[in-house]
């Protein structure tokens, strides 16, 4: 249970901050949903009509994506909204055939992810590819997951052979205001199916009130802007766990990355 006091309490010694910054962060929602709906019915049409073979189309389409995050990631800079730190950008921008694994403590994560990652795709949650403006987007550029598991094996693999990548939060979903959720072995054994390294980022900062599970667009952060700090860590190998079976295989595998994204492990 959330035991932090109301948005309101929290921010009342200056009402007309707290004001401007809720209209800042509203403003992103508005500009980030405008866009998408701008992407899905104009751009990427065209592109599936003119780009192919279909892989092409995907990584040229992923590369327009990042770049539309990088300018939505300045976006939420120069409005006040958020401020991003990345321990190893290199890491990330020349990232290949590798997953990447991270925590999941907002609803910002992904978005700011992708903004550093050229050319990704990324494990979404079912509901991201049945409804909302993102669907076309998500069905056509990204991986949800619900689909048959070998196929996600079989797409990941086509899309390390081409030099990609692609991103997973093995929470599933958003941290709540209690800490992290427990950890799903889908990123172990993506690993341990392709023979790929798995690329740990821990997404730490201030703190994410209003932007985590179960809070809402217009609850702030009363201290200013979000903070995010991205720590990229040492790869990890799928060797390490060769000659155990796969249950056991993906359950260590899974307990090794937890410890490594954990937050009590990563005091930002």
């Amino acid at each position: 249970m959330d035991t932090s006091p109301s948005n309101a309490s929290r921010c009342t010694k200056n009402p007309i901050v707290f004001f401007l910054r809720t209209i800042a962060k509203l403003s992103c929602y508005f500009v980030f949903g405008l866009a998408t709906i701008a992407f899905s019915v104009t751009l990427l049409p065209l592109l599936l009509i003119f780009v192919h073979p279909y892989e092409r189309f995907q990584r040229v389409c992923r590369r327009i994506l990042h770049i539309c995050l990088i300018c939505y990631r300045w976006y939420l800079r120069i409005v006040g909204v958020a401020k991003v730190k990345v321990s190893d950008k290199a890491a990330l921008k020349n990232a290949k055939s590798v997953i990447i694994a991270a925590n999941h403590p907002s609803l910002l994560d992904s978005v700011i992810l992708v903004s550093f990652l050229p050319c990704t795709d990324f494990i979404v949650k079912m509901a991201l590819s049945k409804r909302n403006v993102l669907s076309f987007i998500v069905n056509l550029l990204l991986t949800p997951n619900s689909i048959d598991y070998r196929e996600i094996i079989e797409r990941t693999k086509k899309n390390f052979a081409g030099g990609g990548t692609i991103a997973v939060f093995p929470e599933g979903t958003r941290s709540l205001p209690t800490g992290q959720n427990r950890f799903k072995k889908g990123a172990a054994r993506l690993s341990l199916a392709t023979g790929c390294p798995i690329l740990p980022v821990h997404i730490g900062g201030n703190d994410k009130y209003g932007l985590r599970k179960g809070e809402h667009p217009w609850q702030i952060n009363p201290d200013g802007a979000y903070e995010y700090v991205f720590t990229v860590k040492d790869l990890l190998y799928p060797d390490e766990f060769a000659g155990l079976p796969e249950p056991i295989a993906a359950k260590r595998y899974t307990a090794k990355l937890r410890a490594i994204l954990a937050d009590e492990n990563n005091k930002s």
